[in-house]
């Protein structure tokens, strides 16, 4: 085994004439691995690292890459690489730079295997693990210019740089072969780039650049683990809340989740087994093409296309929701991009489990319906197969759930307002919410929800299997046990949410299994829930001490419920109580508490599961300060403190809202994320999204400052 630190170029100008390494202290000089067999980096390393024409295994020992003006790592002249994870590793490429993470040059690839974790981020107009791109129109025979790209099993979490693809490609720039046999994926595009696939393609408005369908996002195949992919990671939204996955005005979500970045194809995607979430909006389909153009005259009609397979055992759920502000002209879930040319050809056979929900007129699975580029003439799919085998669910706001217009249709007669196979075709539906889908149908309402606390991270409410219809669900404490009985301490103004969707406050006793382990979630609670009368609906006050009145005083807080009040967050805690005799411990890395008989209390009031954000104006505010600034400014939190979120809607409207405060702190869950508005004068300026985390750099903080920048 050769442990490789940092090889200086002189050395490299020498090796020929004496086979000599040098070692830098730091890892500050550049890296070379031009050798065959097995080489670990397991150091801070500020220089880049070329791996040049080998056959071999790198393993990534807890490394730290972060180079300047280029690449962190290069991959190149044919070399076949596999990455051996070990521990937690973090690969940056330059920011202000035509860069990737890891580079992977054409006619090399890379494979990555292990059980550790990958942290990697793409630079200027590069993905995150393949290549980079340019502003120009480069020809044809040179677009592709990415090696293959292979997972068999790791954690990996790519963040894609300015254009580019999480994995794959980058600006201007072709697809080659991305094949995921295993491991968790977790990938996102940036700035009109696909999550998994290529970069920003082109609009075909700019001269000099290819058309539309031109660029490709290659070959996509997924046989196996868990892949997760979203076309924007910048703008930290939650994929189970369709109000922040609409937050795109920024463009950031033009890119398919999976496939084609904005203006181009996906020739090939393939799934055959695993765990596959794919999440898009503002025009890009989840799984198929970016977003096109209306202007039909910058199509390459024959170029143009998007050819998906889903079969085997895949678990599939593809989530793609309208642009904000009410525009609703979506891409398709499964499918074509908003303004595209050509519905393409879906096939959806096997034993497949699809769940496939648009939030816009555009239907789930088949061609988008609005901004037609060709000839307003309306698109439709070339062909849609689905086998009977398959489980469906499908939904729409539009006209119907499936492209019944494609020139070929191939669905069994049974699918058509079957209520077992969950497929809507008849009449419109109003979606409320992605993680729960309120459906107005010919057949009445009917709402479809599953919210599994088992997942991890932004994804877990996202529907992972086909629901089965029930009436809206009113959660209530369901005791499974007498073995144990669990008291709960949480933060004030506080909830947590357990996986049977029963909530729990500070405070609260509930009986559980010994040797069980319970999974929850930590929740803010809406502080202006009002019921019918106007009066103020709480769980039950609260006695806070207040050393400056030496009193304590009664402070009601609100209460927390699936629909819309309150913020759940997304990180997924685990409890387990214990007979034994034993400290009580917090394994952070897995998010798990344990209890031992003596002590059964839950005490989650500190940052292991929450952080207070503390919200002012000025750098110098002081909390007295308002007088010196040009108006009243102050700030609220959507579905907390200002407004209880589209889902919910108070009878008496002048409770709706509460007024905004000038100087607000909040306990936050963490994971979470938060829509925070700024006012001056009552009067509505500003919206700014903030992703719950600790202080990485104090994290025995419990609270972190955010500051408007009042101008």
């Amino acid at each position: 085994m050769k442990k490789l630190l940092a090889v200086f170029l002189s050395a490299i100008m020498v090796a020929a004439a004496f086979p000599l390494t040098v070692f830098a202290a730091e890892g500050s000089a550049l890296l070379v691995i031009s050798e065959n067999g097995d080489h670990t980096i397991d150091i801070t390393q500020t220089a880049p690292v070329d791996i040049a024409g080998i056959t071999g295994t790198v393993t990534l020992d807890n490394a730290v890459i972060n180079a300047a003006g280029r690449s962190a790592i290069f991959v190149k002249d044919n070399a076949n690489v596999t990455f051996r994870l070990v521990g937690t590793s973090v690969i940056k490429g330059d920011a202000n730079a035509y860069s990737c993470g890891i580079q992977v040059e054409y006619g090399s690839s890379v494979t990555f295997e292990g059980e550790g974790t990958l942290n990697v981020t793409g630079g200027k107009w590069g993905a995150a693990i393949g290549s980079y791109g340019t502003d120009i129109n480069i020809p044809a025979e040179q677009r592709v210019q990415v090696g293959e790209i292979t997972v068999n099993s790791g954690n990996i979490n790519a963040y894609a740089g300015a254009r580019g693809a999480g994995i794959g490609a980058g600006y201007h720039v072709n697809g080659n072969k991305i094949t995921i046999n295993g491991g968790t994926v977790r990938a996102y595009g940036n700035e009109l780039g696909a999550g998994i696939g290529c970069g920003y393609g082109t609009s075909g408005g700019a001269v000099g650049v290819a058309a539309v369908g031109e660029y490709d996002a290659g070959t996509i195949i997924i046989n196996g683990g868990e892949v997760y992919a979203g076309s924007a990671w910048d703008q930290a939204y939650d994929c189970s809340d369709l109000t922040a996955l609409r937050n795109s005005s920024t463009q950031g979500n033009w890119g398919a989740g999976i496939g084609g970045g904005y203006g181009a194809s996906a020739s090939h995607i393939e799934i055959n087994g695993g765990k596959v979430v794919a999440t898009s909006a503002s025009g890009g389909a989840a799984i198929g093409t970016g977003r096109g153009t209306s202007k039909g005259a910058q199509y390459n009609p024959g170029a143009y296309v998007c050819n998906i397979k889903i079969g085997g055992n895949a678990d599939v759920t593809a989530v793609t929701a309208d642009l904000k502000d009410g525009d609703n002209r979506g891409g398709a879930a499964i499918g074509t991009g908003r303004g595209c040319h050509t519905g393409g050809n879906i096939e959806i056979t096997g034993s497949a489990k699809v769940v496939a929900i648009n939030a816009s007129l555009s239907p789930a699975i088949g061609a988008t319906k609005q901004k037609s580029p060709v000839d307003g003439a309306i698109p439709v799919a070339e062909s849609i197969i689905i086998g009977d085998g398959v489980t469906l669910y499908a939904v729409s706001a539009g006209d119907y759930a499936v492209d019944k217009d494609a020139a070929s249709l191939g669905i069994n007669d049974a699918f058509f307002g079957s209520s077992d196979r969950w497929f809507f075709n008849e009449d419109k539906v109003a979606i409320a919410d992605v993680a729960s889908v309120k459906a107005e149908s010919t057949k009445g309402e009917m709402v479809y929800t599953n919210l599994p606390a088992g997942a991890v991270s932004l994804w877990a409410n996202i529907v992972s299997a086909a629901p089965t219809p029930t009436p809206t669900p009113t959660p209530t404490p369901t005791p499974v046990a007498t073995e144990g009985n669990l008291k709960i301490i949480a933060p004030l103004a506080m909830a947590l949410r357990f996986e049977d969707g029963s909530v729990y406050y500070s405070g609260d006793s509930v009986e559980v299994e010994l040797n069980k382990e319970y999974k929850f979630q930590m929740c803010t609670v809406d502080w202006t829930t009002r019921d019918v009368n106007g009066e103020k609906k709480i769980h039950k006050p609260y006695e806070t001490f207040y050393p400056e009145k030496s009193a304590w005083i009664h402070t009601n807080h609100g209460i927390y419920s699936d629909d819309g009040l309150g913020l759940c967050g997304s990180v997924v805690y685990r409890v387990t109580l214990l007979p034994d005799r034993g400290k009580n411990s917090f394994d952070a890395e897995n998010k798990a508490f344990t209890l031992y008989k003596g002590d059964y209390t839950l005490r989650t009031d500190n940052n292991k599961c929450f952080m207070a954000y503390r919200f002012y104006y000025d750098e110098n505010y002081d909390g007295n300060a308002v007088e010196s600034m040009e108006g009243r400014v102050s700030t609220g939190i959507d579905r907390v403190l200002y407004g209880t979120g589209s889902a919910h809607v108070n009878t008496v409207e002048d409770f709706r809202y509460t007024k905004p405060l000038a100087a607000l702190s909040v306990n936050l869950p963490l994971g979470a994320t938060v829509m925070a508005k700024e006012f001056i004068d009552d009067v509505f300026e500003k919206e700014t999204q903030i992703l719950i985390t600790i202080d990485e750099e104090h994290p025995d903080l419990c609270y972190k400052n955010f500051y408007w920048r009042y101008a």
